[in-house]
Protein backbone atom coordinates (compact mmCIF):
# COMPACT_ATOMS: atom_id res chain seq x y z
CA UNK A 1 0.00 0.00 0.00
CA UNK A 2 1.35 3.26 -1.16
CA UNK A 3 1.93 6.45 0.91
CA UNK A 4 -0.28 8.34 -1.23
CA UNK A 5 -2.76 5.58 -0.48
CA UNK A 6 -2.74 5.91 2.44
CA UNK A 7 -3.24 9.33 2.75
CA UNK A 8 -6.58 9.02 -0.06
CA UNK A 9 -7.99 6.59 2.40
CA UNK A 10 -7.32 8.30 5.36
CA UNK A 11 -8.93 11.43 4.12
CA UNK A 12 -12.25 9.92 2.39
CA UNK A 13 -12.72 8.06 6.67
CA UNK A 14 -12.61 11.89 7.58
CA UNK A 15 -15.31 12.43 4.99
CA UNK A 16 -17.15 10.06 5.85
CA UNK A 17 -16.79 10.84 9.79
CA UNK A 18 -17.32 14.67 9.13
CA UNK A 19 -20.60 13.75 6.73
CA UNK A 20 -22.10 11.68 8.99
CA UNK A 21 -21.49 13.64 11.99
CA UNK A 22 -23.52 16.59 9.68
CA UNK A 23 -26.57 14.45 8.97
CA UNK A 24 -26.78 13.06 12.88
CA UNK A 25 -26.20 16.79 14.02
CA UNK A 26 -28.66 17.96 11.24
CA UNK A 27 -31.17 14.85 12.67
CA UNK A 28 -30.73 16.25 16.16
CA UNK A 29 -31.43 20.18 15.50
CA UNK A 30 -34.54 19.09 13.24
CA UNK A 31 -36.28 17.30 16.71
CA UNK A 32 -35.11 20.66 18.86
CA UNK A 33 -38.12 22.65 19.19
CA UNK A 34 -38.77 25.73 17.30
CA UNK A 35 -37.94 28.45 19.47
CA UNK A 36 -34.58 26.78 19.90
CA UNK A 37 -33.72 26.47 16.01
CA UNK A 38 -35.18 29.84 15.49
CA UNK A 39 -34.56 33.04 17.27
CA UNK A 40 -36.58 35.98 17.22
CA UNK A 41 -34.74 38.60 15.01
CA UNK A 42 -37.75 40.69 13.97
CA UNK A 43 -38.02 44.36 15.35
CA UNK A 44 -41.49 43.53 17.18
CA UNK A 45 -40.60 40.08 18.06
CA UNK A 46 -43.66 38.55 15.87
CA UNK A 47 -42.23 35.29 16.93
CA UNK A 48 -42.57 35.45 20.55
CA UNK A 49 -45.31 34.60 22.54
CA UNK A 50 -45.96 36.99 25.42
CA UNK A 51 -46.89 36.39 29.18
CA UNK A 52 -51.02 35.83 28.80
CA UNK A 53 -50.55 33.19 25.94
CA UNK A 54 -47.91 31.41 28.28
CA UNK A 55 -49.97 31.81 31.18
CA UNK A 56 -53.03 30.18 28.67
CA UNK A 57 -51.57 27.37 27.78
CA UNK A 58 -50.11 26.39 31.30
CA UNK A 59 -53.22 26.28 32.44
CA UNK A 60 -54.77 24.08 29.52
CA UNK A 61 -56.60 21.24 29.82
CA UNK A 62 -57.94 20.23 26.74
CA UNK A 63 -56.15 19.01 23.68
CA UNK A 64 -56.49 21.86 20.23
CA UNK A 65 -55.12 21.03 16.92
CA UNK A 66 -54.30 23.80 14.46
CA UNK A 67 -54.71 22.61 10.76
CA UNK A 68 -52.38 24.69 8.22
CA UNK A 69 -54.52 24.50 5.66
CA UNK A 70 -53.15 25.71 2.25
CA UNK A 71 -50.85 24.75 -0.41
CA UNK A 72 -47.54 24.60 1.18
CA UNK A 73 -45.93 26.24 -1.41
CA UNK A 74 -47.63 29.11 -0.92
CA UNK A 75 -48.41 29.58 2.72
CA UNK A 76 -46.55 32.16 4.25
CA UNK A 77 -43.68 30.70 6.27
CA UNK A 78 -43.40 33.07 9.20
CA UNK A 79 -47.54 31.84 9.73
CA UNK A 80 -46.01 28.40 9.68
CA UNK A 81 -43.38 29.40 11.98
CA UNK A 82 -45.13 30.95 14.25
CA UNK A 83 -47.96 28.57 15.09
CA UNK A 84 -45.21 25.61 16.03
CA UNK A 85 -44.47 27.60 18.85
CA UNK A 86 -47.72 26.86 20.56
CA UNK A 87 -46.70 23.09 20.02
CA UNK A 88 -43.61 23.53 21.93
CA UNK A 89 -44.94 25.20 24.54
CA UNK A 90 -48.02 22.46 25.52
CA UNK A 91 -48.58 19.11 25.20
CA UNK A 92 -52.30 19.55 24.55
CA UNK A 93 -51.05 21.68 21.42
CA UNK A 94 -50.84 19.81 18.13
CA UNK A 95 -50.19 21.08 14.51
CA UNK A 96 -51.04 19.63 11.71
CA UNK A 97 -50.55 20.78 7.75
CA UNK A 98 -53.39 20.54 5.17
CA UNK A 99 -52.38 19.97 1.86
CA UNK A 100 -55.59 21.63 0.30
CA UNK A 101 -54.08 20.59 -3.73
CA UNK A 102 -53.11 17.36 -2.96
CA UNK A 103 -55.76 16.41 -0.41
CA UNK A 104 -59.00 18.37 -0.90
CA UNK A 105 -61.08 15.97 0.51
CA UNK A 106 -59.73 16.08 3.85
CA UNK A 107 -59.91 19.99 3.65
CA UNK A 108 -63.51 19.21 2.65
CA UNK A 109 -63.66 16.69 5.92
CA UNK A 110 -62.83 19.35 8.24
CA UNK A 111 -65.19 21.93 7.20
CA UNK A 112 -62.20 24.29 6.77
CA UNK A 113 -61.38 26.68 4.26
CA UNK A 114 -58.41 26.93 2.32
CA UNK A 115 -55.63 29.08 3.22
CA UNK A 116 -56.95 29.27 6.99
CA UNK A 117 -55.56 28.17 10.44
CA UNK A 118 -58.20 25.61 11.10
CA UNK A 119 -58.42 25.51 15.40
CA UNK A 120 -60.26 22.61 16.86
CA UNK A 121 -60.74 21.49 20.24
CA UNK A 122 -61.40 17.84 20.78
CA UNK A 123 -62.80 18.10 24.33
CA UNK A 124 -65.62 20.82 23.28
CA UNK A 125 -66.04 19.85 19.44
CA UNK A 126 -65.78 23.97 18.79
CA UNK A 127 -63.43 25.09 15.91
CA UNK A 128 -62.61 28.47 14.67
CA UNK A 129 -61.27 29.61 11.85
CA UNK A 130 -58.51 31.94 11.20
CA UNK A 131 -57.94 33.64 7.43
CA UNK A 132 -54.16 34.20 7.06
CA UNK A 133 -55.31 37.42 5.71
CA UNK A 134 -56.18 38.19 9.60
CA UNK A 135 -52.71 37.28 10.96
CA UNK A 136 -50.92 39.40 8.05
CA UNK A 137 -53.08 42.42 7.79
CA UNK A 138 -52.45 44.72 4.14
CA UNK A 139 -52.57 48.32 3.45
CA UNK A 140 -55.35 48.14 1.23
CA UNK A 141 -55.06 51.66 0.21
CA UNK A 142 -51.51 51.31 -0.63
CA UNK A 143 -52.41 48.77 -3.31
CA UNK A 144 -55.56 50.85 -4.70
CA UNK A 145 -53.23 54.21 -5.03
CA UNK A 146 -50.07 52.89 -5.88
CA UNK A 147 -50.38 49.38 -6.79
CA UNK A 148 -48.16 47.91 -4.30
CA UNK A 149 -49.25 45.78 -1.45
CA UNK A 150 -47.77 46.83 1.69
CA UNK A 151 -47.88 44.61 4.93
CA UNK A 152 -48.67 46.55 8.10
CA UNK A 153 -49.21 44.40 10.97
CA UNK A 154 -49.23 40.38 12.26
CA UNK A 155 -51.53 39.18 14.42
CA UNK A 156 -50.70 35.93 14.75
CA UNK A 157 -50.41 36.09 18.87
CA UNK A 158 -53.93 37.56 19.12
CA UNK A 159 -55.92 35.76 16.82
CA UNK A 160 -54.62 32.35 17.75
CA UNK A 161 -54.27 32.78 21.25
CA UNK A 162 -58.28 34.26 20.95
CA UNK A 163 -59.20 30.90 19.19
CA UNK A 164 -57.62 28.81 21.48
CA UNK A 165 -59.41 30.66 24.55
CA UNK A 166 -62.34 30.40 22.64
CA UNK A 167 -62.83 26.91 21.73
CA UNK A 168 -61.95 25.66 24.72
CA UNK A 169 -63.48 27.93 27.06
CA UNK A 170 -67.66 27.83 27.88
CA UNK A 171 -67.69 31.38 29.22
CA UNK A 172 -69.62 33.37 27.47
CA UNK A 173 -70.54 37.48 28.57
CA UNK A 174 -72.41 40.02 27.24
CA UNK A 175 -72.33 43.58 27.30
CA UNK A 176 -73.76 46.77 26.19
CA UNK A 177 -72.80 49.54 24.50
CA UNK A 178 -75.29 52.83 25.16
CA UNK A 179 -76.41 55.09 21.67
CA UNK A 180 -78.61 58.30 21.63
CA UNK A 181 -75.78 60.47 23.26
CA UNK A 182 -73.76 61.12 20.49
CA UNK A 183 -71.61 58.36 21.29
CA UNK A 184 -69.00 56.65 18.46
CA UNK A 185 -68.88 53.34 17.37
CA UNK A 186 -65.88 51.47 18.95
CA UNK A 187 -63.02 50.95 16.99
CA UNK A 188 -61.67 47.73 14.63
CA UNK A 189 -58.58 47.12 17.15
CA UNK A 190 -60.71 47.42 20.17
CA UNK A 191 -64.32 45.32 18.66
CA UNK A 192 -61.59 42.70 17.23
CA UNK A 193 -59.95 42.83 21.19
CA UNK A 194 -63.49 42.34 22.94
CA UNK A 195 -64.04 39.46 20.50
CA UNK A 196 -60.72 37.99 21.34
CA UNK A 197 -62.03 37.62 25.21
CA UNK A 198 -65.36 35.79 24.51
CA UNK A 199 -67.43 39.41 24.67
CA UNK A 200 -70.16 39.61 23.19
CA UNK A 201 -71.09 43.56 21.88
CA UNK A 202 -74.50 44.66 21.52
CA UNK A 203 -75.97 48.43 21.38
CA UNK A 204 -78.79 49.86 23.04
CA UNK A 205 -80.73 53.11 23.15
CA UNK A 206 -81.73 52.89 26.87
CA UNK A 207 -84.74 55.65 26.15
CA UNK A 208 -86.30 53.72 23.20
CA UNK A 209 -85.28 49.78 24.97
CA UNK A 210 -86.97 51.18 28.05
CA UNK A 211 -84.82 49.67 30.21
CA UNK A 212 -81.56 47.60 30.45
CA UNK A 213 -81.63 43.85 29.40
CA UNK A 214 -81.67 41.45 31.96
CA UNK A 215 -78.21 39.43 30.14
CA UNK A 216 -76.41 43.00 30.34
CA UNK A 217 -73.06 41.95 31.74
CA UNK A 218 -71.14 45.07 31.58
CA UNK A 219 -73.12 48.69 30.70
CA UNK A 220 -70.75 50.91 28.90
CA UNK A 221 -71.02 54.73 28.25
CA UNK A 222 -68.31 55.49 25.36
CA UNK A 223 -67.95 59.24 25.32
CA UNK A 224 -71.52 60.65 25.65
CA UNK A 225 -71.47 64.01 24.33
CA UNK A 226 -75.03 65.34 25.76
CA UNK A 227 -76.44 63.90 29.39
CA UNK A 228 -77.98 60.94 30.42
CA UNK A 229 -82.02 61.83 30.38
CA UNK A 230 -83.37 61.71 33.77
CA UNK A 231 -85.34 57.86 32.93
CA UNK A 232 -81.86 56.81 32.12
CA UNK A 233 -80.22 57.82 35.43
CA UNK A 234 -82.66 56.18 37.08
CA UNK A 235 -82.33 52.66 34.79
CA UNK A 236 -78.53 53.18 35.59
CA UNK A 237 -79.12 53.46 39.17
CA UNK A 238 -81.50 50.73 40.12
CA UNK A 239 -79.18 48.76 37.53
CA UNK A 240 -76.01 48.93 39.41
CA UNK A 241 -78.19 48.95 43.00
CA UNK A 242 -79.00 45.32 41.46
CA UNK A 243 -75.16 44.56 41.81
CA UNK A 244 -74.42 45.28 38.22
CA UNK A 245 -71.50 46.46 36.72
CA UNK A 246 -70.69 50.05 34.76
CA UNK A 247 -67.87 52.11 32.68
CA UNK A 248 -67.95 55.50 31.67
CA UNK A 249 -65.17 57.05 28.90
CA UNK A 250 -66.99 60.67 30.20
CA UNK A 251 -64.47 63.13 28.23
CA UNK A 252 -64.20 66.83 28.41
CA UNK A 253 -67.63 68.61 27.24
CA UNK A 254 -68.47 72.26 27.51
CA UNK A 255 -72.48 71.26 27.87
CA UNK A 256 -73.47 70.22 31.81
CA UNK A 257 -74.09 67.09 32.13
CA UNK A 258 -75.58 67.54 36.19
CA UNK A 259 -77.58 63.79 35.67
CA UNK A 260 -73.92 62.16 34.59
CA UNK A 261 -72.31 63.65 37.28
CA UNK A 262 -74.95 62.90 39.81
CA UNK A 263 -74.57 59.27 39.15
CA UNK A 264 -70.84 59.74 39.74
CA UNK A 265 -71.47 61.82 43.24
CA UNK A 266 -73.16 58.53 44.24
CA UNK A 267 -69.87 56.20 43.98
CA UNK A 268 -67.87 59.39 45.39
CA UNK A 269 -66.30 60.85 42.23
CA UNK A 270 -66.85 64.15 40.23
CA UNK A 271 -66.05 64.66 37.15
CA UNK A 272 -65.24 68.54 37.22
CA UNK A 273 -65.63 71.08 34.57
CA UNK A 274 -62.87 72.21 32.23
CA UNK A 275 -60.16 70.48 30.42
CA UNK A 276 -57.13 68.51 32.29
CA UNK A 277 -53.57 69.28 31.62
CA UNK A 278 -50.47 68.28 33.00
CA UNK A 279 -47.12 70.47 33.30
CA UNK A 280 -44.37 67.86 34.14
CA UNK A 281 -45.73 64.76 31.92
CA UNK A 282 -46.88 65.22 28.56
CA UNK A 283 -46.31 64.89 24.44
CA UNK A 284 -44.53 67.11 22.57
CA UNK A 285 -44.57 70.09 24.24
CA UNK A 286 -48.86 70.29 24.87
CA UNK A 287 -49.85 69.77 28.34
CA UNK A 288 -53.06 68.50 27.09
CA UNK A 289 -51.71 65.31 25.48
CA UNK A 290 -50.58 63.68 29.22
CA UNK A 291 -48.65 60.89 29.81
CA UNK A 292 -50.58 59.39 33.11
CA UNK A 293 -49.31 57.79 36.19
CA UNK A 294 -50.06 54.52 36.55
CA UNK A 295 -50.69 53.25 39.97
CA UNK A 296 -50.03 49.22 40.71
CA UNK A 297 -51.66 47.25 43.09
CA UNK A 298 -55.01 47.12 41.35
CA UNK A 299 -56.85 44.94 39.28
CA UNK A 300 -56.91 46.74 36.24
CA UNK A 301 -53.00 48.06 35.75
CA UNK A 302 -52.54 44.29 37.11
CA UNK A 303 -49.95 42.59 34.13
CA UNK A 304 -48.97 46.40 33.00
CA UNK A 305 -45.50 47.20 32.66
CA UNK A 306 -45.17 50.54 34.79
CA UNK A 307 -42.07 51.35 32.71
CA UNK A 308 -44.48 51.86 29.44
CA UNK A 309 -46.45 54.79 29.08
CA UNK A 310 -49.94 54.91 28.16
CA UNK A 311 -51.20 58.55 26.10
CA UNK A 312 -54.24 60.53 26.69
CA UNK A 313 -55.58 63.49 24.57
CA UNK A 314 -57.73 66.17 25.46
CA UNK A 315 -58.88 64.25 28.89
CA UNK A 316 -61.76 65.65 31.74
CA UNK A 317 -60.54 65.62 34.96
CA UNK A 318 -61.97 63.52 37.78
CA UNK A 319 -61.92 64.50 41.92
CA UNK A 320 -62.57 62.40 44.98
CA UNK A 321 -65.37 63.46 47.29
CA UNK A 322 -64.07 64.18 50.07
CA UNK A 323 -66.57 62.13 52.26
CA UNK A 324 -67.65 58.96 50.34
CA UNK A 325 -70.99 57.94 50.69
CA UNK A 326 -71.64 54.49 52.91
CA UNK A 327 -70.11 51.39 51.34
CA UNK A 328 -68.57 53.00 48.83
CA UNK A 329 -64.69 52.53 48.57
CA UNK A 330 -62.56 54.30 45.25
CA UNK A 331 -59.64 53.11 43.58
CA UNK A 332 -57.77 55.30 41.24
CA UNK A 333 -55.45 53.48 39.09
CA UNK A 334 -54.55 56.51 36.79
CA UNK A 335 -54.25 60.31 37.78
CA UNK A 336 -51.67 63.50 36.38
CA UNK A 337 -48.82 63.91 38.02
CA UNK A 338 -48.40 66.53 40.81
CA UNK A 339 -48.41 69.24 38.33
CA UNK A 340 -51.66 68.67 36.90
CA UNK A 341 -54.73 71.42 36.47
CA UNK A 342 -57.69 71.76 35.36
CA UNK A 343 -58.03 74.77 32.38
CA UNK A 344 -61.47 76.64 32.20
CA UNK A 345 -61.78 79.81 30.59
CA UNK A 346 -61.81 81.60 33.93
CA UNK A 347 -58.21 80.18 35.03
CA UNK A 348 -56.42 76.98 35.90
CA UNK A 349 -56.58 74.93 38.81
CA UNK A 350 -53.48 73.29 40.36
CA UNK A 351 -53.28 69.64 41.68
CA UNK A 352 -53.47 66.26 41.16
CA UNK A 353 -56.25 64.71 39.37
CA UNK A 354 -57.88 61.39 38.49
CA UNK A 355 -58.06 60.48 34.91
CA UNK A 356 -59.36 56.55 35.47
CA UNK A 357 -60.84 55.29 38.97
CA UNK A 358 -62.84 52.19 40.40
CA UNK A 359 -65.35 52.32 42.40
CA UNK A 360 -67.10 49.80 44.35
CA UNK A 361 -70.46 49.73 46.53
CA UNK A 362 -71.31 47.25 48.65
CA UNK A 363 -75.12 46.20 48.44
CA UNK A 364 -76.80 44.18 50.94
CA UNK A 365 -76.25 41.10 48.83
CA UNK A 366 -73.18 41.92 46.39
CA UNK A 367 -71.28 44.79 45.23
CA UNK A 368 -72.09 47.03 42.43
CA UNK A 369 -69.12 48.41 40.45
CA UNK A 370 -68.44 51.25 38.50
CA UNK A 371 -65.32 52.29 36.53
CA UNK A 372 -64.32 55.47 35.07
CA UNK A 373 -62.02 57.42 32.48
CA UNK A 374 -61.95 60.77 32.35
CA UNK A 375 -61.55 60.49 28.81
CA UNK A 376 -62.19 58.20 25.46
CA UNK A 377 -59.02 58.52 23.56
CA UNK A 378 -57.78 55.80 25.36
CA UNK A 379 -59.65 53.63 22.96
CA UNK A 380 -59.01 55.85 20.04
CA UNK A 381 -58.24 54.22 16.93
CA UNK A 382 -56.30 56.61 15.45
CA UNK A 383 -53.81 56.93 18.13
CA UNK A 384 -53.27 53.21 18.72
CA UNK A 385 -52.52 52.70 15.70
CA UNK A 386 -49.85 55.46 15.50
CA UNK A 387 -48.00 54.19 18.54
CA UNK A 388 -48.05 50.48 18.78
CA UNK A 389 -45.72 50.98 21.94
CA UNK A 390 -48.88 52.33 24.50
CA UNK A 391 -50.57 50.62 26.70
CA UNK A 392 -53.66 51.97 26.36
CA UNK A 393 -55.49 49.06 24.86
CA UNK A 394 -54.11 46.61 28.04
CA UNK A 395 -55.52 49.43 30.68
CA UNK A 396 -58.87 49.09 29.10
CA UNK A 397 -59.20 45.71 28.42
CA UNK A 398 -57.94 45.12 32.05
CA UNK A 399 -60.79 47.40 33.13
CA UNK A 400 -63.03 45.57 30.99
CA UNK A 401 -62.07 42.15 32.02
CA UNK A 402 -62.20 42.96 35.89
CA UNK A 403 -65.60 42.98 35.72
CA UNK A 404 -65.85 39.57 35.74
CA UNK A 405 -64.22 36.49 38.31
CA UNK A 406 -64.18 34.09 35.11
CA UNK A 407 -62.72 36.22 32.47
CA UNK A 408 -59.01 36.81 31.40
CA UNK A 409 -57.98 39.27 29.23
CA UNK A 410 -56.34 37.64 26.57
CA UNK A 411 -57.20 40.32 24.04
CA UNK A 412 -53.51 40.28 22.37
CA UNK A 413 -53.11 43.54 20.03
CA UNK A 414 -51.34 42.92 16.51
CA UNK A 415 -47.77 43.66 16.30
CA UNK A 416 -46.77 46.20 13.84
CA UNK A 417 -44.65 45.58 10.57
CA UNK A 418 -43.90 49.07 9.68
CA UNK A 419 -41.37 51.47 11.60
CA UNK A 420 -42.84 51.96 15.21
CA UNK A 421 -42.75 55.37 16.52
CA UNK A 422 -40.49 55.64 19.94
CA UNK A 423 -42.52 57.69 22.11
CA UNK A 424 -40.25 59.29 24.99
CA UNK A 425 -42.23 60.59 28.25
CA UNK A 426 -40.04 63.65 29.04
CA UNK A 427 -39.40 64.69 26.21
CA UNK A 428 -38.33 68.47 27.02
CA UNK A 429 -34.41 67.61 28.39
CA UNK A 430 -34.08 64.70 26.14
CA UNK A 431 -34.71 67.47 23.40
CA UNK A 432 -32.50 69.63 24.44
CA UNK A 433 -29.86 67.50 24.65
CA UNK A 434 -30.33 65.77 21.19
CA UNK A 435 -31.21 69.45 19.08
CA UNK A 436 -29.16 71.83 20.84
CA UNK A 437 -26.02 69.98 23.41
CA UNK A 438 -24.91 67.35 21.33
CA UNK A 439 -24.87 69.25 17.77
CA UNK A 440 -22.80 71.90 19.40
CA UNK A 441 -20.33 70.13 20.88
CA UNK A 442 -19.77 67.99 17.67
CA UNK A 443 -19.46 71.26 15.91
CA UNK A 444 -17.15 73.09 18.91
CA UNK A 445 -15.03 70.04 18.55
CA UNK A 446 -14.87 69.81 14.78
CA UNK A 447 -13.86 73.49 14.62
CA UNK A 448 -11.03 73.02 17.18
CA UNK A 449 -9.26 69.65 15.43
CA UNK A 450 -9.49 71.78 12.16
CA UNK A 451 -7.48 74.81 14.00
CA UNK A 452 -5.08 72.82 15.14
CA UNK A 453 -4.59 71.27 11.72
CA UNK A 454 -4.62 74.54 9.83
CA UNK A 455 -1.58 75.31 11.94
CA UNK A 456 0.47 72.71 11.49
Amino acid sequence: MTRKFKKGGYTAFLSIIVIAAVIILNMIIGRLPEKVRQWDMSSTKIYSLGQTTQDLLKGLSKDVTIYVVGDPDSVDKRITNFVKRYEDLSSHIKVESVDSILHPEQVKKLQAENNTLFVRCQGTNKTESIPFTDIIKMDEASYYYYGQSKETEFDGEGQVTGAISHITNDVQKTIYVTEGHGEPEFGETVSGMLKKSNLTVNSINLLTKGSIPKDCELLIFNAPASDLAADEKKMVEEYLNGGGNAMFLAGYSEKERPNLNALLNDYGLNLETGLAADTKNYYQNNPYYIFPTINSGNEVTDGIDLKSAALILQSAALTQKKELPEGVAVTPFMETSDGGMVVTADGQTKGTYILGAVSKKTLDSGSARLTVFATPSLIDEKLNTSFGNLTNLDLFMNAVTSNFSDVTNVSIPSKSLEITNNTVTHGGLWGLLFIVVIPLVTLAAGLIIWIKRRRL
